[in-house]
């Protein structure tokens, strides 16, 4: 009996033990505290520009419980879907001056004057437990097929953006995150000269590219008691060639216009289309305020992300992409929507259904 029960005992601590490194170190106390000048951190936490709403009584094709992501969703493709599978061969030596692949959901690789730049790189699921939350297929790419990435741009810490292991595979790439964020990254064996934290309106470059973080109306949690203790970024890129705009998961808001003001107009938007209900209205844009973004950023075309890969909202999962074709077919806004896995240059190449 005593031996069943050290093995019990055992078991319960490697788990919680796994659990917690999937789960990552929060900034200390002495961290936050660095942060209390900032205008959007209040009372120990980062605050959103607009107040979260969440009705839980009215959440379509509810009831929206944890169980739910324990199984495959019933919202979920039926068969396998098409993508390019990639391996190291098909990256050439050196990058281009503008050219992207969509690996599903949020994940992006970048290519830019010469440079690879990593966007929310998530390969496996989205949960600290290998079995909530599965990918509808796996990813186009292994991460170990990767080729050599100068910079890793995470938005925010959920799961479904980022992920302990391939962050410890890119740990010679230069990471930029959200305030906060680097306290986990550092738990994960990244050196601190590796990584730059952003807040609002701060800048990063590199050799003539330049990377601004911007404003988004979201939250961040990756633990318990871990709420809004990092920050969540949208992005602007510029270099010499293109001017993007990558929003990162965020509800519909003024921060919006403002950055069309800003920063605009934009070559190339890369904006979340999925991840909406009703039952939490703000926290991610419903396709029809995807186009009224697109409009007030003044962005020429969009690149559709945050779908195809997690059921996170409980509607089918080409609805929302098939919503955006819908609203854009009599406007000048070009909707990109490569395969997953596609090599495309934003500028020139032609995309099409594929669903």
């Amino acid at each position: 009996m005593l031996k069943f029960i050290t093995i019990v005992i055992l078991l319960v601590i490697v788990f919680c033990g796994y659990v917690f490194n999937e789960i990552g170190k929060s900034p200390s106390q002495e961290e936050l505290k660095k942060y209390e000048s900032l205008p959007y951190f209040k009372d120990g936490s980062f605050q959103s520009p607009q107040k979260l709403v969440y009705d839980f009584d009215n959440v379509r094709n509810g009831p929206a419980t944890w169980f739910r992501f324990l199984k495959c969703s019933p919202f979920a493709p039926k068969q396998e879907l098409p993508m390019k599978k990639l391996t190291r061969a098909d990256f050439s030596q050196n990058a281009d001056d503008f050219a992207l692949y969509w690996l599903g959901h949020s994940s992006v690789l970048l290519e830019l004057d010469g440079k690879r730049i990593l966007f929310d790189p998530v390969f496996g699921n989205a949960a600290p437990l290998p079995f909530m939350v599965p990918r509808y297929n796996k990813a186009p790419v292994k991460v170990s097929e990767l080729p050599k990435i100068d910079i890793v741009i995470i938005s925010h810490n959920h799961y479904d953006h980022l992920e302990r292991k391939t962050v410890q595979s890119l740990k010679n790439s230069h990471f930029i995150v959200p305030l906060g964020v680097g306290a986990a990254l550092r738990g994960w064996g990244i050196k601190h000269e590796n990584i730059t934290e952003l807040g609002w309106g701060d800048k990063y470059s590199n050799q003539g590219i330049n990377i601004i973080a911007e404003t988004a109306v979201h939250y961040s949690s990756r633990g318990f008691g871990d709420r809004n203790k990092t920050l969540w970024n949208s992005y602007i890129l510029q270099s010499g060639a293109v001017n993007l705009y990558w929003s990162g998961d965020s509800g519909y808001g003024t921060h919006f216009q403002k950055i069309g003001k800003k920063y605009g107009p934009f070559d190339l938007a890369a904006l979340e289309i999925d991840g909406w209900n009703t039952g939490w209205p703000n926290t991610h844009m419903f396709p029809q305020e995807v186009i009224k973004v697109t409009k007030e950023l003044k962005a020429e075309k969009i690149l559709p992300l945050h779908w195809a890969v997690f059921d996170l909202a409980l509607h089918p999962w080409h609805e929302s992409i098939d919503m955006i074709l819908e609203e854009t077919k009599n406007t000048p806004i070009k909707v990109l929507t490569p395969l997953m896995g596609q090599k495309i240059n934003p500028f020139d190449t032609k995309t099409q259904k594929w669903w």
